[in-house]
């Protein structure tokens, strides 16, 4: 009997999930004894550390700020496990005509932020000296007509699919990535509760095993990728625009340094986030800096050579039909 198992995503089971619906497509998880159910996204008044606090036997996906502020807040008892995006896809997007290229562009400008981002961009003008007074910053829900009926100058985006959909409406946008070497944020953190990890710990080891042996096979075929994406997931409209999103994809999920550290968190990084989510208030001063971090459940390749940990294997796959030729 397989283990029910629910994951929810902090947004749609499109191309930015690509290994978790490539594993969900080849039955890789059901190969695991797992039994996993994706649940997206949807806007209910709670946050989605919330949402996978009160979930069962779950884990969820989010930026890496909302998960270590619930934890050092004391919102709930979570623990991020790895990062499927070794950079973060945030980005302001603007239309060309606003003549913005760069944060420091953003002076004097009405910005449109998501509840997910909107510290991110804090935290960035505060470490290039800019004063959130200098500018009109308001949260908002996803909406890309936020830019296309000119309700904002510039918009918080997801570099893999919006600025391609925005092109299929007719709109050429400029954008610019929320990156600093002070702050570089982890972005799709798989994480859980404390408790459900203690309790169910080979679970979790299976979910992230067999969640990253479909990320790396769905990164060396763009094409299939988007065939499990259309099977299981919500694909975009346009084909071809999905396999230039999946490039973006490929750069997110290794960081440009292959496919062999995907998903590890390094607690160097972490706590240098965490340094900066303190200096801005986001976590109280005193926040240990591996506050909500937890890297003993995913380690693999370079990273596990030398300290006694087996790499995970690449589990068989299991190929549909329809990709036979």
């Amino acid at each position: 009997m397989r283990q029910e198992f629910t994951f929810y995503l902090d947004w749609l089971p499109n191309v930015q999930f690509a290994g978790i619906c490539w594993a969900l497509d080849r039955g890789l998880y059901q190969d695991a004894g797992l039994n996993v159910n994706l649940v997206p996204w949807a806007e209910d008044g709670r946050s989605i550390v919330e949402t996978v606090n009160a979930g069962g036997l779950c884990a969820g996906s989010a930026e890496d700020n909302l998960v270590v502020s619930a934890n050092a807040c004391g919102q709930a008892k979570v623990s991020a496990l790895a990062a499927m995006f070794q950079q973060t896809p945030l980005v302001v997007m603007s239309r060309p005509e606003s003549g913005i290229q760069s944060i420091a562009d953003l002076r004097g400008k009405r910005v449109a932020m998501h509840c997910d981002g909107i510290r991110i961009l804090e935290g960035m003008l505060d470490l290039h000296g800019i004063s959130l007074s200098e500018l009109n910053l308001v949260e908002v829900a996803h909406d890309l007509d936020n830019l296309l009926a000119r309700r904002f100058d510039a918009v918080q985006g997801y570099a893999v699919t919006e600025p391609l959909e925005l092109a299929a409406r007719g709109a050429t946008v400029s954008t610019f990535a929320l990156r600093h070497p002070k702050l570089h944020p982890y972005a799709q953190v798989i994480f859980a509760p404390d408790a459900l990890l203690a309790a169910h710990r080979q679970v979790y080891e299976q979910f992230l095993q067999v969640s990253f042996a479909g990320w790396r096979t769905c990164l060396r075929n763009f094409d299939q990728a988007a065939a499990s994406i259309r099977r299981v997931g919500e694909p975009m409209e346009d084909r071809a625009q999905e396999i230039k999103a999946l490039h973006l994809v490929h750069q997110l999920v290794t960081g440009g340094s292959g496919l062999e550290r995907i998903g590890c968190i390094d607690p160097e990084r972490w706590a240098e986030n965490l340094c900066a989510y303190r200096n801005l208030g986001i976590v109280p001063p005193d926040t240990p800096l591996s506050c909500a971090l937890d890297t003993s459940f995913w380690k693999y390749g370079s990273q596990a050579e030398g300290s006694g940990i087996q790499a995970q294997p690449t589990l068989p796959l299991r190929t549909p039909a329809s990709d036979i030729r």
